[in-house]
């Protein structure tokens, strides 16, 4: 069966276990969230079939795999176990691959296509005299299964020969933070190693005599679990690690050296390299790459280069300017490299100590952009940039580390990359300095960059990542409800402005309307809902996002994002090649959200009606409503009592909210009490978080100023009356008249106060509110002064104020 088009439906099969666990004893209020926490084996060879196990939690009744693999087909067999057949001619790499269970489709695991003979790891191989021996130019998947595990290898091997030994564990989302050993066949350790490509371990081996030889892997803590897996390549083939250039220039063919270890015929532990001609695809291809990529990198276009008979693909840069190669003779200001605005130079700074200089001339007033790339390329640098005079000797800007963290510890975009703004003070030729921080004494020719130079272009990047932060997570939509994505938008080169998300291509029986991210934010969500009828899916979501940039509408595809591993020490997601979605059964809970406004004011009120409806269990708890993908500045939270299913949350709109338009939606918490239908079991609680449907708003500005009295009482007693003092300013060409009123969402309870009109040239004025005999005690929530502007006795403008009053005896 392909993987990525399945002929069979799987809503029939959902219902009915869906049936039974509502039947069981432990009836749930939410669906269970599909984690595949391994793989295993997690790769497998081009053109060859191989057996995986799955693992993970709630993978109930596994039935099916999805994978990015073009092709691939799939056979289930008993258990968690399934026969994949992985198509001869698969590019190398890292690709996708996911589990679809009763619950829906779970979580990613890197699978890693090969294109060396591959192998499993046999226990027990704990030390030299139980090693497992293999030949040359294979793969070794393993596990540390326990803690205090050692996996031992032995290999044969000539003189001269050049082993490289690698070990693939946290570029395929494995917890193994591995150490490599290798010993001659007396026991003497010849060579050690670990962190080498970010926590993963590499030992480039010249053998000094025929003979054999043993490798140790362990971690380097001594933990170990059956998430602890591995790929040990043992390796006398081509591989390639980076390019220089690192970055070309679109839709040009371009000379690169490519580096790495056996490409030639050298026989010393340093790398060799061989040159190639590139031409980069064209603009209008969005493959995915196949490479493991952290959250950062989702600013770097760029495309992968496979080299005939490498390990793996190469990822290479690109980019819509002019590139140079950096010289390498420009390590002072005096030989400074000249450089095209706008331009990219792709540099090596092998050496710890060096710094690379190039020049620029400019004009007063332009706005240029200064970035580099080297941590985001996986550049083992941490790159400082420092714009100065002609002379080098007065220093007029300094960039360092992007430490922004749109996504937290799900999905963590902070980087040691520069990248800042700079204006222009005067005609004339400027500096640039460009050092890495953690260089040392040694040399590395693997700490390569990029440095970027351009006037003020505005770009925008986009990732969803899954509303859950407790644990990784697919998205798995409920039959008649509503599922939401967090959207992160990477605002480059001044992008300030609002953007639009579409879908694309949506199955049938699910809409996603389109939304809207607001001036300045970068924080929004996409929601998705399905009808109680929606066939069953289960695939891909296409997301475009659009801004206008100058006087153009750009489009750029919308990339998907994950969490590794939840509660670890640090924080742990990445980029997935695409953005899964499947349907699940009925909805069991669901939750709609209106606004009446769908144009509001800057210093006004926006109320949105909430009802929560749920078919399983009793509401057991208040439920909390607070607004998700709403700008900080507006966020709020409200309460909906014990018993009721109905209410309001309100959002003060700030004045100082950039106009435009914003999507946000409601999220609800509760408990309910879900009664079992075995006999002699006990009703449970059960936490229950559900998402709305989307409100889009548009934002204008103010058109009145509202200001209440800071001397107006804030409590008042049953049967007594107050002034409410306040004043309205007309502003923004605004000269009509303004209405004031003492409103609530729904309706105000308890209190009275006839509204008052200001006229002509009148700002100021008093309410007399009166309190009620029989007015609930305590404080009036979401109670406001409403000003209403009108034109031709028409209501077009609003401006509101919270009122602080509390009922009293």
């Amino acid at each position: 069966m392909n993987s990525t088009s399945r002929g069979t439906t799987l809503r029939r099969f959902l219902a009915f276990a869906f049936l039974s666990i509502c039947i069981d004893s432990t009836a749930n209020a939410e669906l269970p969230n599909p984690v595949l926490n391994a793989v295993f084996p997690a790769g497998g060879q081009a053109g060859t079939s191989v057996t995986v196990v799955l693992e993970g939690t709630s993978l109930e009744s596994l039935r099916d795999i999805r994978s990015t693999i073009p092709d691939l087909a799939v056979k289930k067999l008993e258990g968690n176990r399934f026969k994949i057949d992985i198509p001869s001619g698969t590019p190398t790499g890292v690709y996708d691959l996911r589990g679809i269970s009763l619950y829906g489709i779970g979580s990613p695991r890197a699978f890693f296509v090969s294109n060396r003979t591959e192998h499993l790891e046999k226990e027990p191989n704990d030390d030299a005299d139980a090693a497992q021996e293999f030949p040359l130019d294979i793969v070794i998947n393993g596990r540390i299964e326990k803690p205090g595990d050692i996996d031992s290898y032995k290999f044969q091997a000539k003189a001269g020969q050049r082993v490289v030994l690698e070990c693939f564990a946290e570029r395929i989302d494995s917890k193994l933070r591995g150490v490599l050993e290798v010993s001659d066949a007396a026991g003497k350790r010849l060579a050690v190693n670990r962190g080498y490509a970010g926590l993963d371990p590499l030992i480039d081996f010249l053998v000094p005599a025929d003979g054999t030889y043993f490798v140790k892997l362990f971690d380097l803590s001594y933990l170990g679990s059956p998430a602890h897996f591995y790929r040990l390549d043992i390796d006398t083939k081509p591989r390639v690690e980076f390019a220089l250039p690192c970055v070309v220039e679109r839709g040009k063919t371009t000379k690169v050296k490519l580096f790495g270890r056996n490409l030639t015929s050298k026989q010393d532990a340093s790398l060799d390299s061989v040159e190639v001609e590139i031409t980069p695809p064209a603009a209008d291809r969005h493959e995915p790459l196949p490479f493991n990529l952290r959250p950062a990198q989702i600013a770097v276009d760029a495309f992968a280069y496979h080299y005939p008979g490498s390990h793996a693909p190469v990822m290479i840069g690109v980019t819509n300017v002019p590139v140079a190669n950096g010289t390498g003779n420009n390590l002072d200001a005096e030989h400074a490299q000249e450089m095209q605005l706008p331009g990219e130079v792709s540099g090596q700074l092998a050496d710890g100590d060096k710094r690379h200089w190039y020049a620029v001339t400019a004009r007063r007033g332009e706005v240029l952009w200064f970035e580099a790339f080297g941590d985001r390329l996986g550049s083992p640098v941490d790159l400082d940039l420092v714009v100065q005079d002609h002379s080098g000797k007065k220093e007029l800007l300094k960039l360092s580390d992007n430490l922004e963290n749109l996504g937290g510890y799900r999905f963590p975009t902070a980087h040691t990359d520069p990248a800042g703004r700079w204006v222009v003070p005067a005609d004339g030729r400027y500096l640039i300095m460009i050092r890495n921080l953690i260089g040392g004494s040694n040399r590395d020719p693997r700490r390569i960059y990029r440095l970027s130079a351009r006037r003020e272009e505005p770009d925008f990047h986009l990732a969803v990542i899954s509303r859950r932060t407790d644990q990784p997570a697919g998205l798995n939509l409920w039959a008649g409800g509503h599922e939401m994505l967090e959207v992160l938008a990477i605002r480059r080169r001044g992008m300030s402005g609002p953007i639009r998300i579409s879908a694309e291509k949506l199955p049938t029986g699910v809409s996603c309307p389109e939304v809207w991210i607001g001036p300045g934010q970068n924080r929004g969500v996409v929601v998705l809902s399905a009808i109680r009828q929606a066939p069953s899916f289960a695939g891909n979501l296409n997301l475009v996002g659009h801004a206008n940039l100058g006087d153009t509408e750009v489009s750029r595809p919308v990339r998907g994002g994950s969490m590794i591993w939840a509660a670890q020490p640090s924080p742990s997601g990445r980029l997935t090649s695409e953005i899964p979605l499947a349907t699940a059964p009925e909805a069991t809970n669901v939750l709609t959200a209106h606004a009446e406004q769908k144009t509001v004011f800057q210093d006004s009120i926006l109320d949105v009606e909430v009802e929560f409806a749920h078919r399983t269990g009793d509401i057991a708890d208040e439920i909390q409503l607070t607004g998700v993908g709403i700008p900080r500045l507006m966020n709020t939270q409200a309460k909906i009592p014990v018993g009721k299913n109905k209410g309001w949350i309100s959002f003060a709109i700030p004045a100082s909210l950039p106009p435009g338009p914003y999507t946000f939606a409601i999220q609800a918490d509760t408990m309910l009490t879900m009664v079992s239908t075995l006999k002699g079991a006990k009703a449970a609680k059960t936490a229950v978080t559900v998402v709305s449907n989307p409100i889009t708003i548009e934002v204008r500005p103010a058109r009145i100023t509202l200001e209440i009295d800071p001397k107006t009482p804030t409590k008042i007693a049953r049967g007594k009356i107050i002034q409410l003092k306040f004043t309205a300013e007309r502003k923004n060409g605004f000269i009509g008249k303004i209405h004031a009123e003492l409103e609530a969402p729904g309706e105000v309870v308890g209190l009275r106060a006839r509204g008052v009109t200001l006229v002509g040239q009148t700002e100021s004025g008093s309410l007399q509110v009166i309190a009620t005999e029989t007015a609930p005690l305590g404080r009036h929530i979401f109670l406001r002064l409403e000003a209403v502007g009108t034109v031709e006795d028409q209501p077009v403008f609003r401006a509101s104020r919270w009122v602080e009053l509390e009922i009293t005896e």
